[in-house]
């Protein structure tokens, strides 16, 4: 690019940054003189009219960041810091990837095997991103993405759900992310049982949430698990009383909703017909409407990288490495990091 025909903003960066406190400086004594002369703003804008003005103050500074971005083919470095998109991984989230179908691949859930999705769940809802990978179509179940939906649901963590899968023969090929309050709607209507066991689980659960514990004689000693009340509803809360409370501790299972939500799925479909498979085709049909699938890959030249970084609305980009998933990362978190670099380096 010709630096001096085709640039957005055409000086140093020193002057970027007294540009942006000149214009604060006339700016906001305009704004107390408009207030004292005409009543503008009055106090419900007065704020709204604020943050423009900073805004408008910090133009030259973002249009610099801007080209800078756009000649250095997205890369500023200073003092041996670099910060490219080759590096984002570093102020992004990977997440942590769920074992497949929870921990328990391709057999019905029964009452053994719940303790397992349990693990599985207490290492995802610890986190803020998980990755599902699909494979090749045939290693996720509805039924066990609807438990680990339901869950992040009610917990809200994981805040954010990456899809991969075996794709034109790559593995782990980025399909796209969405939030677990997008796709849990979907997914519960995909099927006349899912519903109907997920509004279960909620209220067996929290039938159980009134049940008082049991107070230990030795407060050194973990108390016995409380006996199931005589006026608890017959159904699921009374078939798995076993799961309400954790047998070591005395203190409720935090994960119960869940855990008799696989329970029930396992008993009504898993056994009772071929559970569907989350292939890269059924990905779409469930979740086309919110699954988000902008990313930017390393292997990308500079120029469309930027572009693409700075086209893009959404609050989170993936990031990817020939098209395999390496960190979801936070658009402010890099632009902050631009401007430190740039305004530092000058």
């Amino acid at each position: 690019m010709n630096k001096s025909t085709n640039r957005l903003w055409p000086f140093d960066a020193r002057v970027s940054v007294f540009s942006a406190v000149a214009l604060l400086v006339v700016l906001l004594p305009l704004v107390a003189a408009l207030r004292v002369k005409f009543d503008w703003p009055d106090e419900k804008s007065e704020s709204v009219v604020l943050i423009g003005v900073l805004l408008l103050s910090l133009l030259p500074v973002l249009l610099a960041v801007v080209d800078v971005l756009i000649e250095r083919g997205g890369v500023l470095e200073y003092k041996g810091m670099k910060i490219d998109f080759s590096q984002v991984s570093r102020v992004g989230m990977s997440g942590v990837t769920v074992p497949v179908n929870i921990g328990v691949r391709g057999e019905p859930v029964n009452d053994s095997s719940t303790t397992q999705i349990l693990e599985a769940l207490k290492d995802a809802t610890t986190c803020d991103v998980v990755i599902l990978d699909l494979e090749e179509g045939q290693a996720w179940w509805e039924t066990r993405l609807l438990v680990l939906l339901a869950g992040a649901v009610r917990l809200r963590k994981p805040d954010k759900v990456v899809f991969l899968a075996t794709d034109a023969g790559k593995q782990q090929s980025f399909q796209g992310w969405a939030h677990p309050a997008e796709l849990l709607p979907h997914l519960a209507r995909a099927h006349p049982q899912y519903l109907r066991s997920l509004r279960a689980a909620e209220a067996a659960a929290k039938q159980w949430e009134l049940v008082e514990l049991v107070n230990p004689v030795n407060p050194n000693k973990p108390g016995a698990a409380p006996a199931q009340p005589p006026w608890m509803q017959i159904g699921l809360a009374t078939q798995h009383p076993w799961m309400a409370f954790n047998s070591a501790t005395g203190l409720p299972n935090e994960l119960l909703a869940e855990q008799l939500l696989a329970t029930d799925l396992g008993s009504k479909v898993e056994t009772q017909e071929q559970p569907k498979r989350v292939s890269l085709v059924r990905l779409e049909e469930l979740f086309r409407p919110v699954l988000r699938k902008d990313r930017i890959d390393q292997s990308w030249a500079p120029d469309r990288q930027i572009s693409t970084f700075l086209e893009g609305e959404e609050a989170y980009v993936a990031v990817t490495q020939n098209g395999h998933y390496s960190a979801l990362v936070a658009r402010m978190s890099v632009l902050n990091a631009l401007v430190k670099s740039l305004v530092a380096g000058k």
